[in-house]
Order: C-alpha cells, then structure tokens, then sequence
C-alpha cells in the first residue's frame, strides 16, 4: 500500500498543472505574496515601534528604515544615471581636442564682431554729441515759456 501512495504522489507531481490552478499560482505569487510580504514588514515595524520606549531607539530605528526602505532604492534607482553620466563625461574629453580648432575659430569671429559694433557704437557717439552741440541753443528757446523756477530758500525753514 505504501508504494501504491509512493507512486500515485509521483504521478501528481509530473502531472501538469490545470490552466486555472496555474492562473491562481501566478496570482498568488506576482501579488498576494509579496503583499503579505510587506505587511509582515510593516506589523513587525509597528511592533518594534511600540515595543521600545526611549525616543532615541525610535530615532534610531526610523533612520535605519530610512535608509533602507527610502534611500537604498534610491541610490539604485539612479545608478544608471550615474553611469550615463559618467560616459558622457568620458566622451567629452575625447571630444575636446576635436572642438579646440573650431572654437579658436569662433573666438576670433567673436572678437572681429565685437570690434566692428565698437567701431559703429563710436560713430553714433560722435554723430549724437555733434547734433547735442548744434542744437543747444534751441534748447533755451524750448524753456522761453515755461514757467520761472521757485527758488526754495533754507533760511525760512529755521
């Protein structure tokens, strides 16, 4: 009798499983087990929580769970940016002496540029000073008709 339970618990187990036990399995093992998980976690924080009594072990305890609950992730999370980053920057000092000849080029278009809006920024100077100079004296027939200036006296004021 006990190889007739020997083999019929083989053929069980070789036997495939139904497409609605295998759905259940998924089930449980993609979101129930890991949900448990966590509240496993979180019962046996809230417990430790509770069970100490100074706030100092309380500090000391949601620091570490910071760390490794918020932090951790993090840090992983943003590895491959670190990475990337870490290429690029690479690549750019491979690139740099290729950029050297060109960016002399346009430093020196910059310079040329900027002598010339000098030289114009001149001439305008020139030409507004020369035309204030010419009509200065139009300006005291612009002032013939207002109104005299009120000379304000400080003696009064004692």
């Amino acid at each position: 009798m006990s190889q007739q339970a020997d083999t019929s618990d083989g053929a069980l187990e070789l036997r495939p499983l139904a497409p609605g036990r295998a759905e259940r399995r998924g089930l449980w093992l993609s979101v129930r087990l890991p949900f448990m998980f966590v509240l496993v976690i979180v019962i046996a924080i809230v417990g430790a929580i509770l069970s100490l009594r100074s706030p100092v072990q309380v500090a000391v305890l949601s620091d570490s769970l910071l760390t490794v609950l918020v932090l951790l992730p993090l840090v992983m999370c943003m590895f491959p940016l670190v990475i990337l980053c870490l290429v690029l920057v690479v690549l750019l000092n491979r690139w740099q002496p290729k950029s050297r000849s060109p960016l002399r080029r346009l430093e020196a278009w910059t310079a040329l540029l900027e002598q010339n809006v000098e030289g114009w920024l001149y001439n305008v100077d020139e030409r507004v000073l020369n035309w204030a100079v010419r009509l200065a004296p139009l300006r005291e027939l612009l002032t013939t008709f207002d109104p005299p200036a009120v000379e304000s006296s400080e003696e009064g004021s004692e």
